[in-house]
């Protein structure tokens, strides 16, 4: 019974079989199949042959690294992994408790003296000043009284001096008669004499008293000037005077002494400003974003002690956003600064642009620089190969980190098969 089943169904399939052998025999089914493959082979190879493709590329950016800017602890919660911040946004409060504050009280001290020291000066020098004008004042009633003294002297002098003319002019009156009296016989030659003599004594003294007069004149009008002529003929002035001019001196050193401290006091006032100031960012500080991104990693949480130039966090760049791949040596001539390319994000259909930005060959030793993604490490020959990414919705796509790190396929056109160089370099390789 089971070869029965074995035979009949053989002798089913066999019908199928030879239709299918038939088919395939056919010149034509051979055509299609071979025009198939052929096709297929086309297409496999048409990227490599039109362009260059790279699959080890990864989206990248560069972090910004904020450091304290003051030595303290960390007040209140900073900002946390992933969050989008903008420019000049407030990232972590720092307050500093222990700051220095001598140079500053100092300063206050040296501030608060010095404008003790103006109204101090500022005081004597009224109280001199009052002196001043009492004493001006005293000096002005002895040059009047001085001035009346004298005017009355001379007053008195020019009346003795119009005395002392009459008494001359008798003198002279009776020296005449005398004379003519003498000439008769009447009187002797002796008492003519003693006229005589009288006459000139009167005329001496009408001089002295118009020559005291003079010098009494001189005297006033030289009080009049206030210059004061003693008996002893040197000129001077009084005690009052004297007294007025050392206040006047005294005086003109205080202000010299006022305007000193004055300008020491504001001096000092910029200084204390200025420590003001340094004091204030010393006491709390706050780091802020230095531009628009997302908060990559950050070290400290509240109540973290920090020193200056700690790193606090690094927040992610995501204006530039670029990918670093590797092609094989042997194209490092036809990839080139400024080339375009198409990038298409590993598992995304979407395509973006970017510019080649710098062109490296294998050996060429790699940047130092903070980078939010790993560059890719060849272990063959490899040309390295930096792409801008043209700005997309890539660069504010904040709460993904800009896409950074994810792997692309990065593909550049080519300007030619090649065919010529192909030839070439095998020729060179076997000769």
């Amino acid at each position: 019974m089971y070869f029965a089943d074995i035979s009949s169904v053989a002798a089913s399939v066999n019908p199928i079989l030879l239709y299918a052998d038939m088919i395939w025999n056919h010149r034509i089914t051979r055509v299609v199949v071979g025009l198939l493959l052929l096709a297929l082979a086309i297409v496999v190879s048409l990227p490599a042959i039109t362009g260059y493709t790279s699959r080890d590329g990864t989206v990248n950016a560069r972090l910004a690294l904020v450091n304290a800017p003051i030595d303290g602890v960390i007040s209140g919660e900073p900002v946390k992994v992933g969050t989008p911040v903008k420019a000049g946004q407030n990232l972590v409060e720092i307050s500093n408790p222990r700051v220095n504050r001598a140079v500053l009280a100092s300063l206050e001290a040296e501030r608060n003296t010095a404008h003790d020291r103006v109204i101090a000066l500022k005081k004597e020098r009224d109280d001199l000043s009052q002196l001043r004008e009492q004493l001006s004042n005293r000096l002005a009633i002895f040059k009047q009284a001085t001035i009346s003294n004298l005017e009355r002297e001379v007053e008195i002098l020019r009346k003795r001096v119009e005395v002392s003319q009459a008494q001359d002019f008798a003198a002279q009156v009776d020296l005449d008669r005398r004379k003519d009296l003498a000439s008769k016989g009447i009187l002797t030659e002796r008492m003519v004499d003693a006229a005589r003599a009288a006459g000139a004594a009167t005329i001496g003294e009408v001089e002295v008293s118009n020559l005291t007069v003079d010098q009494l004149q001189q005297r006033l009008n030289a009080v009049r000037q206030g210059i004061f002529v003693f008996g002893d003929g040197q000129n001077d002035v009084p005690y009052s005077q004297q007294r007025q001019d050392e206040v006047i001196v005294h005086i003109s050193d205080l202000n010299s002494r006022i305007a000193e401290n004055e300008t020491r006091a504001a001096e000092v006032e910029k200084q204390l400003t200025e420590e003001g100031i340094r004091v204030s960012s010393l006491e709390s500080e706050t780091a802020t974003a230095p531009f628009d991104g997302v908060v990559w990693s950050r070290s400290v949480v509240n109540g973290s002690n920090v020193i200056l130039n700690n790193e606090l966090m690094r927040i992610l760049d995501c204006r530039e956003l670029f990918v670093d791949i590797l092609v094989p040596e042997v194209d490092y001539d036809e990839i080139y600064p400024g080339l375009t390319a198409q990038v298409r994000l590993l598992g995304r259909s979407d395509v973006f642009k970017g510019t080649v930005t710098s062109v490296k060959g294998s050996s060429a030793a790699m940047e130092t620089d903070s980078f939010a993604a790993s560059l890719p490490i060849s272990s063959q020959r490899n040309a390295r190969i930096r792409v801008r990414l043209e700005p997309s919705i890539m660069n504010g796509d904040f709460e993904n980190f800009c896409q950074v790190g994810r792997t692309v396929q990065v593909r550049f056109p080519k300007r030619g098969i090649g065919l010529s160089n192909w030839v070439k370099n095998l020729w060179f390789s076997i000769f």
